[in-house]
């Protein structure tokens, strides 16, 4: 178990989350997407930066979670684990999906020209139209606390078993290498589901996202608990360079516009072969950032601590602020970074702005994004109390 304050997880969690704002940004400016509101011209640079990052960018919030919800159990038994869980989680998610959540289907809505009456009027339509994106209800990117508090729920049964003195031991004998036979451990869902449930995240028919996603969220775990491991993939950074950058090259060469719908023959084969390169490039992509990190960002300094604690209200606020600047910025006829630029700073200016404002000196706003107030011992996070782990740390 990591037993000294280990500066970058806390790096590595708040860019992880930083980057969801230039990531989200980036879709207002390629075809498809949420939110619905599109610019006029697109980028293909956007293009790339979206569909490569897309394939890895959840799988390491996940597993960042992981690591978060090891250091969370420390001194907390099933019980109470439970009950942090449910507040840290669920109350930011009813509180989204209440206030956070609707303003931004509304300017969709009123992008589309399936609205024209003001927010108040629109209230009223949450409940009586059905689910997003026909109707109005939706909880958009705050899908993410209901997945990740179920894995928290499911993960009660296995994380005794993950501290077993067998598992410990077969993990210490591991040679460092062995972080890669995370590929064909989730190789083996990933062939038999992701066909079946190429789904979009509506939980019920995410399958295959969700067991990727579950494995990622146990492998946190584990790294949090063997040091050994997490230290190797620093020392392993430049193979797993190379293993992602192998990887996407040829999943963009040979498999653009793939279909997931195996048939026969040669069909079959491709699909084996995506799902290979697929589950490789993401495992070596999310060790490239661990082992960057590793490698790179062992210091602290105030921003870091600033960040980590307002990284939770950022993920909450960071969609519904950039959807209403989104909703105006297409409209104009200025070059396209220019609106993106605009797009992602103002938005973090914003967030920061109500964050420092609005939320961080008043307990209940506190408690409703998943901030520890300023008096409690620690710090805030997403999905554990890193801060609380570190400063109970072997002198």
């Amino acid at each position: 178990m990591i037993s000294r304050r280990r500066y970058d997880l806390d790096w590595l969690r708040a860019l992880a989350f930083l980057v969801l704002i230039y990531f989200h940004a980036a879709v207002f400016f390629i075809p498809g997407g949420l939110p619905q509101i599109q610019n006029q011209d697109t980028s293909g640079v956007l293009q790339v930066f979206v569909s490569t990052s897309s394939q890895f960018r959840l799988g390491l919030l996940f597993l960042i979670s992981g690591v978060g919800v090891a250091f969370a159990r420390r001194r907390r038994n099933n019980a109470a684990f439970v009950r942090e869980r449910s507040v840290r989680l669920l109350l930011p998610l009813a509180f989204g999906l209440l206030l956070v959540v609707p303003p931004m289907v509304y300017m969709e809505k009123r992008f589309l020209g399936e609205f024209a009456g003001n927010l108040w009027q629109f209230y009223p339509k949450l409940l009586t139209e059905g689910v997003y994106p026909a109707g109005n209800l939706s909880w958009h990117h705050l899908w993410f606390l209901v997945y990740l508090y179920l894995y928290c729920l499911l993960g009660i049964g296995l994380f005794k078993w993950l501290d077993s003195k067998r598992v410990r031991a077969f993990l210490s004998r591991l040679p460092l290498s062995g972080i890669y036979l995370m590929i064909p451990l989730m190789l083996v869902p990933e062939i038999i589901l992701r066909w079946l449930f190429p789904g979009f995240r509506d939980l019920l028919h995410d399958w295959a996202s969700f067991s990727h996603w579950f494995l990622l969220f146990l492998a946190g775990f584990v790294l949090a608990r063997h040091e050994r491991l997490l230290d190797g993939a620093a020392r392993l950074f430049f193979l797993s360079l190379a293993g992602a950058a192998l990887s996407t090259g040829l999943m963009h060469a040979l498999f653009a516009g793939f279909q997931l719908t195996p048939g026969e023959g040669n069909q079959v084969v491709a699909y084996l072969v995506w799902c290979t390169l697929r589950i490789t490039m993401i495992w070596c992509s999310i060790l490239c950032c661990i082992g960057f990190a590793g490698r790179y960002l062992r210091f602290n300094c105030r921003a870091l601590e600033y960040f980590n604690r307002a990284v939770y209200p950022l993920f909450i606020l960071h969609l519904t602020t950039q959807t209403v600047l989104g909703y105006y910025l297409v409209r104009t006829d200025w070059n396209i970074w220019t609106k993106y630029l605009l797009l992602t700073t103002v938005t973090i200016v914003m967030i920061l702005f109500v964050y420092n404002y609005l939320i961080r000196p008043f307990r209940f706003m506190c408690l409703v994004f998943g901030v520890k107030p300023e008096t409690a011992a620690g710090g805030n996070s997403l999905v554990g109390d890193l801060r609380e782990a570190h400063s109970n740390r072997r002198a």
